[in-house]
């Protein structure tokens, strides 16, 4: 299943088989990328239907995005339990493939597997299966090339996500008051010291000066005092993961 948003991209289908649909992916403002979705076969001989669909178009002169589930791994870097890797006949195509078609992995964030054979203790086997490719012209397109590897949910993959393009747009500037600051002692003195203050106008006004001045100083105390929160936060999903 391929998924996109009208309101920022139209799509079209270039061609589709067992194992990839490539598409031209048109972003307003961004020009025609084009994109394929892989679920390589297991077997070795039916994935050389999948690479050869892949060169059909390689050879256009635009951003090349190829992503998904390869079945196929390069090295034992990409390989945790089970049987010692081997640069059989499998990997050495696939390797082939990529300096052909000059497709160039952009490395990656989070967990280094992205598949699991969900079994534990000397049977458990790791894998990272799926990764994202792009070519020269996409990354020399692109200010960063950012691919995550997020958690296993109801899944024995990662799902992947590739970020390529910043946010134009600025924030309006609207703070958020974070539900974790209560847990901190220092907040409710922050609050204190800022309802002390006294503020002229009516008293609308001054509730709603107080309120801004109070989210104000939580956000930079936040920014200066618990800047490794998400820190943490990373460190905990991968415990979880």
């Amino acid at each position: 299943m391929v998924l996109w948003r009208s309101d920022l991209a139209s799509f079209s289908v270039l061609k589709e088989a067992d194992q990839c649909i490539i598409r031209d992916l048109n972003v307003f403002n961004k020009g025609v990328w084009m994109i394929a979705t892989i679920y390589g076969h297991k077997e070795v001989i039916k994935r050389r239907e999948l690479w050869g669909s892949l060169h059909e178009v390689s050879n256009r002169k635009i951003p090349f995005i190829v992503g998904g589930d390869f079945n196929c791994i390069l090295s034992q870097e990409d390989k945790r339990g089970g049987r010692k890797f081997v640069f059989s006949q499998g990997p050495k195509e696939m390797a082939d493939f990529l300096n052909v078609n000059d497709l160039h992995d952009v490395g990656f964030v989070g967990p280094r597997f992205t598949w699991c054979n969900n079994k534990s203790g000397g049977e458990r086997i790791l894998e990272r299966l799926d990764s994202c490719l792009l070519n020269s012209i996409a990354i020399n397109g692109v200010q960063v090339a950012v691919v995550r590897h997020l958690a296993r949910v109801a899944s024995d993959h990662c799902s992947i996500v590739l970020k390529i393009f910043n946010n134009s747009y600025k924030r309006n500037g609207m703070l958020k008051f974070e539900d974790f600051w209560i847990s901190y002692k220092a907040s409710s003195f922050i609050i204190a010291r800022v309802w002390r203050k006294v503020y002229q106008g009516s008293d609308m006004e001054i509730l709603n000066k107080k309120c801004k001045k109070e989210l104000k100083e939580l956000f930079y105390w936040s920014k200066a005092r618990i800047r490794d929160f998400s820190f943490e936060k990373e460190k905990l999903k991968e415990e979880i993961s």
